[in-house]
């Protein structure tokens, strides 16, 4: 006996998802319609802006000492440490992927800290930048892949996978002069913050709010 099972809609594929409504019409278009994270198109373009002018600020600096670049570094670990806990505490999505958020984002805040306090060395400050980039990329890429109501997850998975790349690149290659890591990190920072502002919709015909959620197709 053949038994018939009815098609669910294509956004029940993942584990982690929530996205188990059927066929969206008033109530549920509403819902569906809704941010996936609170303002959260708001915090990438302010990661995208902050990026991007720390470093011009590192590329620019005239005396790249490691205290000056503890400073700058730090700073641009930090912010992306506060962006990745805000989306988690603001997310509409489910619980294991909040976490994930936050713990990459409590990682690569005491990454910051130890950037900012410990070494006063080249390649420990490597080490730091280096990984709270990996710790970034995965915790972006992880939730783009599990989320399927997330709008345009493709672009978000790309900018997880480029920023974790790149946090690899500086773990595996790690300058030894104050000189050359100021320019490897302002040339991550540039990249990293362009793509943020690419994923906020900065430079497009039209703007994509990031974190948003995508609208079921009602078949009738």
């Amino acid at each position: 006996m053949v038994t018939l099972r009815s098609r669910l809609p294509a956004t029940t594929g993942r584990p982690f998802s929530r996205s188990h409504d059927g066929p969206a019409s008033g109530a549920s278009r509403v819902r569906a319609s809704a941010p996936r994270v609170h303002r959260g198109h708001e915090a990438v373009l302010v990661l995208g802006i902050g990026s991007t002018v720390l470093g011009l600020l590192v590329a620019i600096w005239p005396d790249k000492t490691v205290h000056s670049l503890e400073m700058l570094l730090g700073a641009g670990i930090a912010l992306g440490a506060g962006v990745q806990i805000y989306l988690a505490i603001a997310a509409r999505f489910a619980a294991p992927l909040r976490a994930v958020l936050a713990l990459c984002g409590i990682l690569t805040a005491a990454l910051a800290l130890f950037n900012v306090v410990g070494g006063n060395s080249i390649p420990l400050l490597s080490i730091w930048l280096g990984a709270s980039w990996a710790i970034s990329g995965v915790g972006q890429a992880t939730v783009s892949v599990w989320d399927d109501r997330l709008a345009e997850p493709v672009r978000h998975e790309l900018t997880g996978v480029a920023t974790m790349l790149v946090g690899i690149l500086v773990l595996l290659f790690p300058p030894e002069s104050p000189t050359a890591l100021g320019f490897l990190a302002a040339a991550g920072l540039v990249l990293l913050g362009a793509a943020n502002l690419a994923l906020a919709g900065v430079g497009g015909s039209a703007v994509h709010v990031a974190w948003t959620q995508r609208i079921p197709v009602s078949h009738t």
